[in-house]
């Protein structure tokens, strides 16, 4: 495999690593609002409606504690994610730019030998009676304009 095709795959491995970090930190950010805003939501909901019984404010206390003890575990595994996509080595993108000289195609600038001007100059079927110097004074009339 040249090495152009193992940066490529460098790159593609670090983007998706990247991007599963990243995508993490966004779920258990999401997860962490919706689970604080349901503690809040039962809180509310006890103290407006005056449920003061034992048994809701027994199963209020452990669903506040639960949704915290969850909304902590996202809060933690936000922070690791972020140290994840932190701690990733940077791979830079693969340009014409940073190619390595052997793999760039550069086209020449000399006038093609002879023997290859032939080869290019030669006419189609259409154009069969047509010789090399009117074909040529053709592209060249184009070129012009």
């Amino acid at each position: 495999m040249s090495s152009t095709q193992e940066r490529i795959k460098k790159r593609r491995e670090y983007l998706m690593k990247k991007g599963w970090a990243f995508t993490g930190i966004g779920m258990n950010a999401l997860l962490f609002v919706v689970l604080t805003l349901t503690s809040l939501l039962l809180l509310f909901l006890m103290i407006y409606f005056h449920l003061y019984s034992f048994s809701y404010i027994f199963l209020t206390i452990i669903g506040v504690l639960s949704f915290g003890f969850i909304s902590w575990s996202c809060v933690r595994s936000i922070l690791a994610d972020h140290k994840t996509a932190k701690q990733l080595p940077y791979v830079p993108p693969v340009t014409v730019d940073t190619l390595p000289a052997e793999e760039v195609l550069v086209r020449g600038v000399e006038e093609p030998a002879q023997e290859q001007r032939k080869v290019l100059l030669r006419g189609t079927e259409s154009s069969a009676g047509t010789g090399e110097q009117a074909l040529l004074r053709s592209s060249q009339a184009q070129g012009e304009e």
